[in-house]
């Protein structure tokens, strides 16, 4: 994985300025920065700026895609495409005498495999964290259909892991911070016959066969800590959404129809009603290539939960929640074994202490 330069990090989060008075003119310079250097890592964020509020940053981006000369760089851009579906883009792909598929997809991990290899465009579209090594993937900046009514809503950018945090990860989590007996209790319950990680003096270690397993058991404060030792986030529950289901309202990560992208077990798999890998069963991605964000576990969110939230979401006011001590929980198990629990609009909620053989967590990060 090619670290992204911080050039474009700061470039990108500067896209998003809400300096009073110079905030319209840092827009406008970051893009045309973004525009000037034309590099496949440059491709993502000129995408993200197609939807921001300044009418000429939107402008300055696209003339900067239409611009593109590079292979690895339009290959980015055909990437987006793939993700996205979006019709703006099919027309910068025709100006630039490029072609996709509409069976375009993104290439999966092949079995077997720890983690994925990208090319040089999807590892543009990509950002590997430093500490702990979880693979996340960027959201551009959009509107997105959400909710049961499909209302929309708009986002910044943000990056969402590609899987959720494994057993190894967290047993080297627990490792470096050497949690006394009453904090790790607060964290994972590691007492029952399903949980997967062991301590041997002062190590913790997954359990042979289950490393790349989704850790489970962990509560909502053990997810939070985790992502500050990593120095990620959780999600909040709209991210959550966006990353599941795209922008154009999904039923399922890979469509609306159940039996089109069901993961179906292979040679050597479990059945899709147990836990796996976080890597298993591609074909139920979400349009930007995450995995499992429905099957295998819920997934703890940032946000406390409320059950009216929504309605407040489609009037326009998207601030979370005040604290509370249920906290949502998105995904759902297959061995749920009816669609309606495995929605990409299906929320739940559950006491913040609380943590199940049904409970994992996937990491943000802001820009």
């Amino acid at each position: 994985m090619i670290a992204i330069h911080s050039n474009f990090l700061k470039w990108a989060k500067q896209l998003n300025s809400k300096v009073p008075s110079l905030g319209a003119r840092i827009r406008r310079t970051a893009c045309e920065k973004l525009s000037a250097d034309g590099t496949a890592q440059a491709v993502p964020f000129l995408v993200s700026a197609l939807a921001n509020s300044n009418q000429e940053v939107r402008r300055i981006a696209e003339e900067g895609l239409k611009s593109l000369d590079k292979p690895e760089s339009v290959d980015a851009l055909s990437l987006s495409y793939v993700f996205t579906r979006q019709e703006s883009l099919q027309q910068i792909l025709d100006t630039l005498g490029c072609e996709v598929s509409e069976k375009a997809e993104l290439p999966a991990v092949e079995p077997g495999e720890a983690t994925p290899e990208f090319s040089a465009a999807e590892e543009a579209w990509h950002l590997q964290n430093d500490k702990d090594g979880t693979e996340l993937a960027f959201i551009p900046e959009s509107d997105f259909l959400t909710g049961q009514d499909h209302f929309k809503v708009h986002l910044p950018p943000y990056y969402l892991a590609l899987a959720c945090v494994t057993n190894a990860q967290f047993a080297r989590f627990l490792t470096e911070c050497r949690p006394n007996t009453h904090k790790l209790a607060g964290w994972v319950k590691l007492g029952h016959d399903s949980a997967a990680i062991r301590k041997t003096g002062d190590t913790y270690e997954p359990d042979s066969g289950k490393a790349n397993l989704p850790v489970v058991w962990v509560t909502w404060q053990g997810a939070v800590a985790y992502c500050k030792w990593a120095g990620l986030r959780l999600p909040g529950e709209l991210e959550w959404e966006k990353g599941a289901r795209g922008v154009d309202g999904r039923l399922y990560p890979w469509g609306n129809e159940w039996e089109q992208g069901r993961p179906l077990p292979t040679t050597d798999e479990r059945k899709p009603e147990q836990i796996t890998s976080v890597w298993a069963y591609p074909t139920s991605r979400s349009p930007y290539g995450l995995y499992q964000m429905i099957g295998n576990v819920y997934e703890w969110c940032a946000d406390s939960y409320k059950q009216d939230a929504y309605e407040r979401y489609s009037r326009g006011d998207l601030r979370p929640p005040p604290e509370a001590e249920h906290k949502v929980l998105r995904g759902g198990p297959w061995c749920f074994g009816t669609p309606a629990h495995v929605r990409t609009e299906y929320r739940e909620g559950t006491v913040w202490r609380a943590g199940t053989l049904l409970c994992g967590f996937r990491c943000a990060r802001s820009l």
